[in-house]
């Protein structure tokens, strides 16, 4: 009777791999499929809020940036008009200038709201242009340059106009869109015209030559700093040879002819995007949790304690809200700083938890489990570049981790008695 009774214990201990298939067939799967229903339904309302404020609501916060800020910049080059003098301003001609130079400064100023960040940046324009009159005659010229005051947030005193080094005046006409200069170059004399400016942009700056006209002797020097992932917009030239070091960029465009004018910009570097990030986060977090939840019911078995259904739904709660945390939390500090936050409060919460509902001793199981199921997957999509590494090396621990396990003889009993029953008589005797 001993004997037997003593062979009924040993079963018990060693059959944890039946246990946990039984345990499936009399409700197991009904505890994963009611967790897996509540981490969906979490991850669904956290990514229609992200979804909203990607698409409609992320619309109307470019647009409040950009009203408040600065838009983003379309320089056109500017228009030189003649006419000979004397005559009446109604014909005018165009002049191609001779030489024209422009050098661009920004600096990187990035506007954050909510999770997005917006590349806003300052800077300073610089344009030198020289006028020839190669005609037997005077001429009255119209010096017309665009310019968007209130658009590009340009302040009046940093603007400065200069003819050949002297200051000179220039009127704002057009409700402050252009800038007109008019005078009188004489025969076969040039002039050179700078203008210089300070003000505020986002995302892009083109610069627009004029398509009806040719270009000779055509530099653009455009520098940055603050950033070194930029781009270039729809229909413009490339810089030929850029140069990136220590997150200042120089892109150079040089023509000494050209048949027409084309555009030329850049697309400014940005910052990461964190909402795309939490978004593809709970796009994976299915796998992990049904793994997680697996897991948690082994433990559940090991300590012979079956788990009720509450306490799968809290736990399902509990580590889909990790989703939810820092995607706000994010609104309000940098998003590493909510990320490790929300990882540690929604950790400690659910081990305090787990440790009470199954046993001290499976804590070390449940931290494994979390830093496995939670911690490794959603790291893997921050460390965008490295998701590959990441999983092959949680892959290779978790075969370590078996192979580890196979040497234990309780464990290969166990997975024995799983693989391999061992039949029973109907008197309980093998």
């Amino acid at each position: 009777m001993l004997k037997q009774t003593q062979n009924n214990a040993r079963l018990k201990q060693t059959y944890g791999f039946d246990i946990v298939g039984r345990m499936f067939k009399m409700g197991g799967i009904f505890h994963v499929w009611a967790g897996l229903l509540i981490v969906l339904a979490m991850s669904l309302v956290i990514s229609a809020q992200i979804n909203n404020r990607s698409t409609f609501a992320n619309c109307e916060l470019h647009d409040e940036v950009a009203r408040r800020w600065g838009a983003p910049i379309s320089q056109a080059a500017p228009t030189v008009l003649a006419v000979p003098s004397g005559t009446v301003f109604t014909e005018l001609s165009p002049l191609v200038p001779a030489d024209q130079e422009v050098i661009i400064t920004a600096a990187m100023n990035y506007r954050k709201r909510g999770l997005v960040f917006f590349s806003g940046f300052e800077f300073s324009f610089s344009g030198s242009y020289l006028i020839r009159n190669e005609n037997g005659f005077d001429q009255d010229l119209a010096f017309i340059f665009p310019i968007a005051l209130e658009k590009n947030k340009v302040l009046l005193s940093d603007l400065n106009f200069s003819i050949n080094g002297e200051p000179t005046r220039i009127d704002l006409v057009d409700e402050g869109d252009k800038l007109l200069w008019t005078g009188r170059l004489e025969q076969g004399q040039e002039t050179r015209f700078t203008i210089t400016y300070t003000g505020r942009g986002l995302d892009s700056f083109i610069y627009r030559l004029n398509p009806d006209l040719p270009v000779y002797n055509f530099r653009l020097l455009v520098t940055i700093t603050g950033g070194d992932n930029f781009d270039y917009p729809a229909g413009v030239l490339s810089a030929p040879a850029p140069i990136i070091e220590n997150e200042r960029i120089k892109l150079a465009w040089a023509y000494d002819s050209l048949e027409s004018g084309v555009p030329l910009g850049v697309i400014l570097p940005s910052e990461k995007s964190f909402d795309t990030i939490i978004t593809i986060m709970v796009r994976r977090t299915y796998i992990p949790f049904l793994l997680f939840l697996s897991g948690l019911i082994i433990l559940w078995l090991r300590a012979d304690k079956k788990p009720r259904i509450y306490e799968s739904c809290l736990i399902a709660c509990g580590y889909g809200f990790f989703y939810v945390l820092p995607a706000y939390l994010a609104a309000f500090m940098h998003f590493y700083l909510a990320y490790l936050l929300s990882l540690s409060i929604i950790s400690i919460l659910l081990v305090f938890y787990l440790y009470r509902i199954i046993s001290t001793d499976s804590m070390p199981y449940v931290i494994g489990l979390l830093l496995a199921f939670l911690f490794i997957p959603t790291l893997a999509v921050i460390l965008q570049g490295y998701t590959g590494l990441i999983y092959c090396l949680e892959i290779l621990a978790g075969l370590m981790g078996l192979m580890f396990l196979t040497t234990k003889a309780s464990f290969r009993e166990g997975l024995d008695q799983t693989l391999l029953p061992t039949p029973r008589t109907e008197g309980g005797q093998a």
